[in-house]
């Protein structure tokens, strides 16, 4: 007689069985959801030529241990030319550990056998991968709640002022961000493995490097803040440490990596006079980028690990790497707003900007196309080096081309969402969530600073709110340029936190520093003023908020009172006798070249 399980068959589902005989496959995986639905696992069984007498068993075994009720449990033989082992995991599973001393999954050896006369006759097995829907996502959830909210409290504690919340941690977005994405894909994980449908080929390869990188970056900070708090229960941390279903975490875990992005979590708290989004300074924003992009770093090296661990995806592995970038897309639009709540104290011009942008001074980028091109880009590497070490394989130059992009479909070419939605299984509509406008934006450090600047002395209470509402924060880390020696400009920048440099590039090609400027201080004026090209270049010194005044905002101001224009002329007439003087400084003070200095040597 022969009696074969019917493998697993990327793209196949059992259900295929039923209006196409021959043509269905069987899971690879199963889940529990907790949830009253239909939900069944089914091996498809071939057997031909059973003896007389003889009857079908199923065993099911977890690491050599039997799973109650399915040491031989008997499967019904019917005249179909396939049989159907059925799994129930909301009742199979229940006795099953899924959690994380479990290691959030488990893998079912399973085996059919057929039995004459108390005699196995024939015998076939397989393996199928079980999780628990509930547990997915739960350490990234309490790096939050155990982490994030303990370091948020004691920063605010040891500087002095009220704990703004964990939302304004400088880790938060990313773990928000990176959990709203697992929960979208795992959406997809269950309309395919539970509700049999085809988004994913092989949905089985993504829950398998889902759950690896959620358990190699989880640990990975678990043993990094271990000092600070114990992540893991006493239980978890003994199956961690010592049981052999961990060995090859422990192996791959990088504490030291994540200790380096620790490092990256403090808060930019308010200082007095300093400007301010609600209960934290303007360069919070510039924390969370940093802490972001570090963090997206070591994940991204965890995840090499987890497709290590996962093993080779020769069929959808593109299809697959560009649904989870779309997903990462659809996070960032839904969770920005909680991500980021600082925009809501932002007035609705500047968040516009902020999130928006696509390219602006020095390169500056809004938070969507930022994230997206950033984690696009990672996404890509990873692919990438998977493909030079035989573990995924893909079309074309990039894994996931800009084509596969959500963001830049919605920027460049509405029509084509819907298609990418359509083609994810999902509505037509992308969601996506603004800040919460805090009733009165707050403009009163940036309405002090104008109100400071000579160039705006002239103008009402109201002309510098108006001023205010619309200047575009940027926020630059060490020796940004937001400034460029001969590019064209129509716009000037207040200093609102930090300081910056003038610096001046001379026909040799060397820089002089000519002046550092600080908070209430302008730049970049005089091109606005005149419509010449940048007389020099200004970047940051170290962290720098400044405030970009574009020609269109202040022209109208200009217009209505042609009375300005010799106050002004005076003010920057004033502006550049200094300047002059600071250069021809620094002429006397550079040092001679060699011809200059042989001539002083002899000829004095």
């Amino acid at each position: 007689m022969r009696l074969r399980i019917v493998p697993f068959v990327p793209g196949l589902r059992p259900t295929d069985e039923e209006t196409r005989p021959g043509l269905g496959a069987s899971d690879r995986a199963a889940f529990v959801t907790g949830e009253d639905r239909v939900n069944c696992a089914v091996l498809l069984v071939e057997v031909s030529e059973l003896p007389e007498g003889a009857a079908l068993e199923a065993g099911i075994t977890v690491d050599g241990t039997a799973l109650p009720g399915w040491e031989h449990r008997r499967v019904p033989v019917t005249d179909d030319p396939r049989q159907r082992v059925e799994l129930w995991p909301e009742h199979d599973l229940a006795a099953l550990d899924l959690g994380v001393a479990g290691g959030l999954m488990s893998r079912l050896q399973v085996e059919v056998r057929a039995v004459h006369h108390g005699e196995v006759v024939a015998v076939d097995t397989a393996e199928l991968d079980v999780c628990d829907l509930r547990q997915l996502g739960s350490l990234y959830r309490r790096v939050i709640d155990r982490v994030l909210t303990a370091d948020t409290t004691g920063q605010a504690a040891r500087a002095g002022v009220p704990d703004p919340g964990v939302a304004y941690h400088p880790w938060y977005p990313v773990l928000r961000i990176g959990g709203d994405k697992a929960a979208l894909y795992t959406a997809a994980l269950v309309a395919d493995i539970v509700d049999k449908e085809r988004h994913l080929s092989d949905p089985a390869w993504l829950l398998r490097v889902g759950v690896y990188l959620e358990l190699l970056t989880c640990l990975g900070i678990a043993e990094a803040v271990r000092d600070v708090v114990d992540l893991l229960e006493p239980a978890e941390r003994a199956a961690y440490e010592h049981d052999e279903a961990f060995a090859e975490i422990r192996r791959r875990i990088r504490p030291d990596a994540w200790r380096e992005v620790w490092e990256r979590r403090s808060m930019s708290l308010p200082r007095f006079g300093s400007p301010r989004l609600g209960p934290v300074s303007v360069l919070n924003l510039l924390r969370k980028r940093d802490a972001t992009l570090h963090f997206l770093h070591a994940h991204h090296e965890d995840l090499k690990h987890a497709m290590a661990l996962a093993g080779h995806n020769g069929h959808d592995a593109q299809e697959t790497w560009q649904r989870v970038f779309r997903d990462a897309e659809r996070a960032v639009l839904r969770q920005a707003a909680s991500a980021f709540p600082e925009l809501g104290f932002l007035p609705q011009p500047a968040r516009d900007l902020v999130l928006w942008q696509r390219l602006g001074v020095a390169g500056q980028q809004g938070v969507y196309p930022t994230a997206g091109n950033e984690y696009r880009a990672s996404m890509n590497a990873v692919a990438s080096w998977a493909r030079q070490v035989g573990l995924i394989d893909y079309s074309g130059e990039e894994c996931v081309p800009i084509g596969a992009s959500l963001l830049a479909a919605l920027v460049h070419d509405p029509p084509r969402v819907r298609l990418l939605q359509r083609h994810d299984g999902l509505g037509p509509d992308l969601a996506v969530t603004e800040p919460a406008v805090a009733p009165v934006p707050t403009t009163e450090e940036i309405e002090r600073l104008l109100a400071a600047v000579p160039i705006f002395a002239m103008m009402t209470a109201e002309e510098v709110r108006t001023l205010a509402l619309v200047a575009r924060p940027l926020l630059l880390g060490p020796t940004e340029r937001l400034v460029v020696q001969g590019s064209e400009g129509a716009s000037l920048f207040l200093v609102g936190e930090g300081a910056v440099e003038v610096r001046l590039r001379k026909d040799d090609g060397t820089d002089w520093l000519v002046e550092t400027m600080g908070p209430g201080e302008v730049v970049g004026e005089m091109a606005l003023l005149t419509g010449e090209s940048r007389a020099a270049t200004v970047r940051s010194v170290e962290e720098a908020v400044v405030y970009e005044i574009d020609r269109q905002h202040y022209e109208p101001l200009l217009l209505a009172h042609p009375e300005w224009l010799e106050e002004l002329a005076r003010i920057m007439d004033e502006r550049l006798a200094r300047r002059r003087l600071r250069i021809a400084e620094l002429d006397r003070e550079a040092p001679l070249g060699l011809r200059d200095r042989i001539f002083r040597n002899f000829f004095g």
